[in-house]
């Protein structure tokens, strides 16, 4: 959620929305320096969470830090830098800061992973005492990211010496584009009882959860809607539903996220539900039609609906409003459309009968 304004912003924001659980960045995650974080500051921030009930909030890490750099410079400002994000989030009273497992950078993964775990294991000997952990990101493994494998998480959480503050975020969308198939029930409970036997389910503690844009196993990062991408909605509907995943915080991280966010949480609660897969919209009628529903009804429709194919739906809940696509203009978000124009989740539609005077 965004914190323009203030980072209790992104609680109020949150809460707007419908959201139980936020992801945040403390500082610009293009910066490598940040002023100390405001005390007064972290106290707003915990009251607000308390007085919008919003369960957990997370932070994300700079995305300029990389903890396996070879540089023994950027090494040092990563460290540096993580260890701010680290004290920054323990003054908001948050328990994980999710971050990428670095990069190697062409020096290879045996030295990269044996850099990753040299630096845990000293910040979190740096930072005994503190509640915030560090919660590593699975990733697509994309250039020469370290993580795209459970068994390169695994031996990191291992040489870390199984430390309680070190978990795991694991994101759909990296696993997915790393190889981990997961669109049906038997890939998916398949990932996540490998996912079990090499790091542990206990380790979980945080999920993103985020459809792809490109294929299976073609190690590229790019998100997209939920339902809408390679690794389609069932999926979702496994995750949100699955008992063992019940009490861990489940993060979107899709595009357009303040247009979005709202509609693809709306689908994540549906799911979980056990509601409609489609998408819902709100009617509006107009002249004599608003005596069928004075205050407009919620409709569910299948992704691609037009205005034609919801009129269709509406004549089939009530034969009397056959054929309202002919005697009405359809107005989309208060802009009139044609009968072929698609529908998006959450749009207000309204059904308006020709008027005395034009």
């Amino acid at each position: 959620m965004p914190t323009a304004g203030g980072l209790s912003n992104s609680l109020t924001g949150g809460k707007e929305i419908g959201c139980t659980a936020v992801q945040l960045f403390t500082g610009s995650p293009r910066q490598w320096h940040h002023p100390p974080l405001d005390p007064e500051v972290a106290a707003k921030f915990r009251q607000t969470q308390a007085e919008t009930g919003i369960a957990v909030a997370v932070a994300h890490d700079s995305y300029l830090i990389n903890l396996a750099a070879p540089d023994p410079d950027i090494l040092d400002r990563s460290r540096k830098a993580f260890r701010r994000e680290l004290d920054r989030s323990e003054m908001l009273g948050l328990p994980w800061v999710v971050t990428h497992m670095g990069a190697h950078l062409d020096s290879g993964e045996e030295a990269g992973i044996a850099l990753l775990i040299e630096s845990t294991r000293a910040i979190l000997e740096e930072t005994e005492g503190m509640q915030v952990g560090i919660a590593m990101e699975t990733t697509a493994g994309q250039g020469t990211g370290l993580g795209y494998r459970f068994e390169q998480i695994a031996r990191v959480l291992e040489g870390a010496g199984a430390h309680p503050r070190l978990g795991v975020c694991l994101d759909t969308c990296h696993i997915f584009v790393a190889g981990y198939d997961i669109r049906d029930e038997e890939s998916y409970q398949k990932t996540f009882a490998e996912f079990d036997r090499l790091i542990g389910l206990d380790r979980l503690k945080v999920i993103h959860a985020n459809d792809a844009k490109k294929p299976l196993g073609s190690r590229v990062d790019r998100h997209e809607h939920l339902g809408e991408g390679e690794i389609g909605i069932e999926t979702f509907r496994l995750l949100v539903t699955d008992p063992r995943l019940k009490n861990i915080p489940i993060i979107i991280e899709t595009p357009d996220s303040e247009t979005m966010h709202a509609v693809n949480l709306a689908k994540l609660k549906r799911l979980a539900a056990g509601g409609s897969l489609g998408m819902r919209v709100t009617v509006r009628f107009f002249g004599h039609y608003s005596d069928f529903s004075p205050d407009g009804m919620e409709v569910s429709v299948p992704g691609g609906a037009t205005v034609a194919s919801l009129s269709a739906i509406l004549a089939e809940k009530d034969g009397r409003l056959a054929g309202i696509e002919r005697h009405c203009r359809a107005a989309v978000n208060e802009e009139y459309v044609a009968p072929d124009a698609v529908l998006q989740e959450g749009d207000e539609v309204a059904f308006i009968p020709p008027m005395s005077g034009g």
